[in-house]
């Protein structure tokens, strides 16, 4: 990746915010153009770019001994000074200088411009005298590599760093997370950097004390949304981070992940909702149902090299619940469950529009296929189960070739 004024601008506003998260800093996608980062030194790379970055906002100092907090000359300084040294929150900062919430987001905006600008002319302007070899290229970028996720686990894991930082701004955050597995194909640690900067990116613009992150899925399509009200102002802190929106729309079209907004009129305050949409993932999924542990973890051995996702629910009063949002394949459903056995389970799958096309294979020690069929079941086996049985019934189903 050829990097220039723009691109470093968008990335640098959001590499400062998470300053003092050493996971983050190790993994964002500019760190490793920092010169810190290629030292010999043992310092370590989060570490001895936070330690550049401090010294260069103490290079912002303006001349005099004693700091004038209602002096504009001095207000870009004092606000990089206490917001990424002495991790003052946005509303204390404005407090101890004499200026109203809008006013520090405008301040803030242009003191992190002057930061960037400084670092970069520094640390990345290419001199006469170095080759072009040197420069970050195409060749060094960041390399993806997809895997299987849960983005359930993906928001869940990353909680406790959005409570952080949402704790410093004093806005409470709301997380809705279903209690069954969503997957997609994407890069772990770019996934995680696009949803936390997408999240910083809306903060610049929130004027509420709440935010809402949650998880949306239909048949077609599964997406994290973020939502918050904004105030009539929204636009002109839009146009400040459009590169860091348009970096993070460049990354998602490398793993097929579109960014959607939704903002209220131009010069209305409201709410405004971001969502990164994720295609639905290609292998075909299967929910089990069974209150047992141990059932469950042999359907996903049993099933293991068939390419077919399996999610197990070992609460059966959750089925309906669960089978609406995931819209499975195919349902396995055991019969002999506490406090609702799976004949309710599936008169309720049947009697419910999102679930009654959902097929449904019935698995009962009792011997008892005629009741199965009659109540709307696909198909029916007889426990104990075997691996070939199992397979054999899949394949009638067309679920496997």
């Amino acid at each position: 990746m050829v990097m220039n004024r723009e691109k470093f601008a968008a990335l640098f506003k959001d590499l400062i915010s998470h300053l003092n998260d050493p996971t983050i800093m190790e993994t964002h996608p500019l760190s490793q153009y920092f010169p810190a980062a290629d030292s010999d030194s043992s310092t370590p790379r989060a570490r001895a770019i936070q330690q550049l970055i401090l010294q260069e906002i103490e290079q912002l100092r303006p001349p005099g001994k004693d700091p004038q907090f209602e002096s504009a000359v001095w207000r870009p300084y004092l606000i990089l000074y206490k917001r990424y040294v002495l991790g003052e929150t946005p509303r204390e900062i404005a407090n101890s200088l004499y200026i109203g919430d809008r006013q520090f987001r405008r301040d803030h905006s242009r003191a992190l411009q002057a930061l960037s600008s400084r670092i970069w002319e520094r640390y990345f302007v290419p001199k006469a005298d170095q080759k072009t070899a040197e420069q970050p290229t195409a060749e060094n970028e960041f390399v993806l590599h997809f895997e299987r996720l849960d983005l359930a686990e993906v928001l869940r894991s990353l909680e406790a760093i959005l409570s952080q930082r949402l704790q410093s701004e004093q806005i409470l955050l709301h997380l809705h997370i279903p209690p069954y597995p969503l997957p997609v194909s994407a890069d772990r640690v770019l996934l995680r950097q696009m949803v936390l900067s997408l999240i910083n990116y809306g903060l610049q613009m929130c004027s509420a004390d709440r935010i809402e992150i949650g998880i949306e899925r239909d048949p077609r399509l599964t997406s994290i949304q973020i939502k918050f009200e904004t105030d009539e102002n929204w636009e002109s802190v839009r146009e400040e981070s459009r590169h860091l929106l348009s970096y993070i729309r460049t990354w998602g079209e490398r793993m097929y992940v579109s960014i959607e907004e939704q903002y209220p009129p131009p010069g209305w305050k409201g709410q405004v909702s971001l969502s990164l949409i994720f295609p639905s993932a290609k292998h075909r999924t299967i929910l089990v149902v069974d209150d047992q542990a141990v059932a469950l973890k042999m359907f996903e051995r049993y099933l293991s090299h068939t390419g077919l996702q399996v999610i197990g629910l070992n609460d059966p009063e959750q089925t309906l619940q669960v089978a609406s949002h995931l819209q499975p394949d195919l349902i396995i459903l055991d019969v002999m469950m506490p406090r609702l056995d799976g004949w309710e389970v599936l008169q309720s799958l049947q009697s419910n529009p999102s679930t009654r096309k959902i097929p449904v294979l019935v698995c009962s020690a009792w011997d008892e296929p005629e009741l199965a069929y009659s109540l709307g079941a696909a198909a029916f086996l007889k426990k104990p189960l075997l691996q070939r049985t199992l397979l054999d019934v899949l394949y009638q189903l067309n679920f496997l070739e």
